[in-house]
């Protein structure tokens, strides 16, 4: 959150000092590791209740963890955005995958009220601030395989940093690296702003075709074979 003249805005010496960020702000981007999955549950969540969906979520820190680091399904990636008001110290830990890194100057200085449930490091001022999930499928309309994208969130307090920009593209780096023939995903068709950032990086909106899904009761009404 951006702090400006308006009224009862808070000057930035009124601002917490532990969980501000004031000139600066550090970004790196990774790949994610297994003790990154508590965090991405947390904002799996968010982005489920930001699409009033929260109730279907059925996901668990379990599954997210089976899905990215399993051996049956190690082709699920995600990545992070890591950010800190000071320079990321060297790393040597090969566990770490660090794809880029940014320095950002900023215009006034703004909280991150959940740096704590969001700290990467307890011994170092290093917090997640978004992730982006993705993985490859067949498909037989393509000669080769599609990156499915399954979703991208970003903290509140980060947005408006072209961090999503900056995940996007390195997924969509890696696919065409990669030999892959397209991104495919699904957004919500109330979400102008969504809709709006994807098309400004050359997505089309397929307006003939809609998303079904299948699942719950109506699943679980053809577990009698008898209708087979």
């Amino acid at each position: 959150m951006a702090y400006n003249s308006a009224p009862n805005s808070p000057t930035p010496n009124s601002l917490p000092k532990e969980k501000t960020f004031g000139n600066k702000l550090f970004a790196r981007l990774r790949v994610a590791i297994e003790s990154d999955v508590p965090h991405i549950y947390k904002l799996r969540q968010r982005l489920a209740a930001h699409h009033n969906i929260i109730h279907l979520l059925n996901s668990t820190e379990a599954s997210i963890a089976s899905g990215l680091f399993n051996p049956k399904f190690n082709h699920v990636t995600a990545l992070i955005v890591d950010v800190s008001p000071i320079s990321f110290p060297p790393t040597h830990d090969f566990e770490i995958n660090i794809l880029g890194t940014k320095e950002i100057d900023l215009k006034s200085p703004f909280i991150d009220e959940e740096m704590d449930e969001f700290k990467v490091d307890h011994n170092r001022d290093i917090f997640i601030a978004g992730y982006i999930m993705y993985y490859p499928c067949f498909s037989s309309f393509y000669e080769k395989s599609v990156f499915n994208f399954e979703n991208l969130y970003i903290r509140e307090c980060y947005r408006g940093k072209k961090f999503g920009k900056w995940m996007f593209s390195a997924m969509a780096f890696e696919a065409t690296r990669t030999g892959i023939s397209a991104i495919n995903w699904y957004t919500s068709e109330w979400n102008k702003s969504a809709i709006e950032f994807y098309t400004n990086l050359g997505a089309r909106v397929c307006d003939d075709f809609r998303m079904l899904t299948l699942t719950g009761k109506a699943l679980e009404a053809f577990d009698d074979d008898s209708n087979i």
